[in-house]
C-alpha cells in the first residue's frame, strides 16, 4: 500500500513571523542614574545647596578665631597717616562678621564649585563632565591670582592716587565698615574676574559657546564690563572703575582667544566644499 501511495512533496514547517530585532539598550549612565523626575531634580538640588551653605558655615566657623589676624592683613593698603574709626557701637561687630563669611566663602569655593558641577555634570556626556572637572584647579588658581593681583596693583595704585588728592590739612579717615567693604569686594571681584578665561574655556570645549559668537557681541561685553566694573567698586570715581574694567575685558579678549583653541571653527572651509560640491551634484 505505501510503495502505490504517489510520492508526496515534504511538507515545510509553518513560516511564523519574525520577531522584530530588539534594538541594544545603552547602559545606563552609573553616575546619572538614568533619567530624573522633576521632584528628584528639585531633591539633587536642595541637596547641593545644602552641602554648598554647611561648607561655607564650617568654614566661617573657621575662620572666626583668626579675625583678628585677618584684619590686620586687610589693613596693609591703607595710605600713610590714614586710620580706621569705628561710628555705631556695632559696626565693628558686623564687620568681623562680614570678614569671616566673606574669607569663609573664599576658603569653601572649590566645595561650591564641584556642587553646583555636580548638579550640572547628569546633563552632560563623559568628556564634558571629564573637562569641567578638570578645569577646578584652574579655576582656583586664576582666583589667587586675581585676589593677588588687586592686592598689590589694584588696590594699592588705586588708594594711593585717591588719598594724593587730599591736602594735608585734611585727615584720612576711613570706617571699619567702609574700608573693609571696600578691599575685600575688590579682592573678591578681581578674583572671580581672573577666572573669566577658563569659564569661556571650559563653556567652549562643552559647546556652549563659540569664540564667533564672543566676538560678535564684543561691544556688547564691553558695555556690560564697565557696568560691573561699577557696580563692585563702591567709590564713584571712574578711575577705580577703570582699573577694573580694564584688566576684565584684557581677560575677555584671552577667554575668546582660548575658546577659539577649544573648539576650533571650520565653518567657512565647510560652507566652501559644499558649494563645490553642489553643481558636481546636480550636473
Amino acid at each position: 500500500m505505501d510503495a502505490d501511495r504517489p510520492d508526496e512533496p515534504p511538507q515545510e514547517p509553518d513560516e511564523q513571523p519574525l520577531a522584530p530585532a530588539e534594538e541594544p539598550q545603552e547602559p545606563e549612565d552609573e553616575e546619572t542614574g538614568g533619567v530624573m523626575t522633576l521632584r528628584e531634580h528639585l531633591q539633587e538640588l536642595r541637596t547641593r545647596l545644602t552641602i554648598a551653605v554647611l561648607a561655607v558655615i564650617v568654614a566661617s566657623l573657621i575662620v572666626w578665631p583668626f579675625k583678628d589676624f585677618v584684619f590686620e592683613v586687610v589693613q596693609y593698603p591703607l595710605p600713610r597717616g590714614a586710620i580706621l574709626q569705628q561710628i555705631s557701637p556695632t559696626e565693628t561687630l558686623f564687620t568681623f562678621f562680614m570678614i569671616s563669611i566673606i574669607v569663609g566663602l573664599g576658603i569653601a569655593s572649590p566645595i561650591v564649585l564641584y556642587q553646583v558641577l555636580a548638579y550640572v555634570a547628569p546633563g552632560l556626556y563623559a568628556h564634558e563632565r571629564r573637562w569641567l572637572y578638570m578645569s577646578i584647579p584652574a579655576i582656583a588658581v586664576a582666583f589667587l591670582i586675581g585676589a593677588a593681583f588687586a592686592w598689590f596693583v589694584v588696590l594699592r595704585f588705586t588708594v594711593g592716587f585717591l588719598a594724593g588728592f587730599a591736602p594735608r590739612s585734611i585727615a584720612t579717615e576711613f570706617t571699619v565698615a567702609t574700608w573693609v567693604t571696600f578691599v575685600l569686594r575688590i579682592l573678591l571681584a578681581v578674583g572671580i574676574a581672573f577666572e573669566t578665561p577658563f569659564f569661556i574655556f571650559a563653556l567652549a570645549k562643552i559647546g556652549v559657546v563659540k569664540a564667533s559668537t564672543l566676538g560678535k557681541y564684543r561691544r556688547y561685553a564691553i558695555v556690560a564690563i564697565v557696568i560691573l566694573a561699577a557696580v563692585i567698586t563702591p567709590t564713584p570715581d571712574p578711575f577705580t572703575q577703570l582699573s577694573v574694567a580694564v584688566p576684565v575685558y584684557a581677560l575677555y579678549e584671552i577667554g575668546v582667544v582660548l575658546a577659539r583653541v577649544a573648539a576650533p571653527e571650520d565653518e567657512p572651509e565647510a560652507a566652501d566644499g559644499q558649494a563645490g560640491a553642489e553643481p558636481a551634484v546636480s550636473g
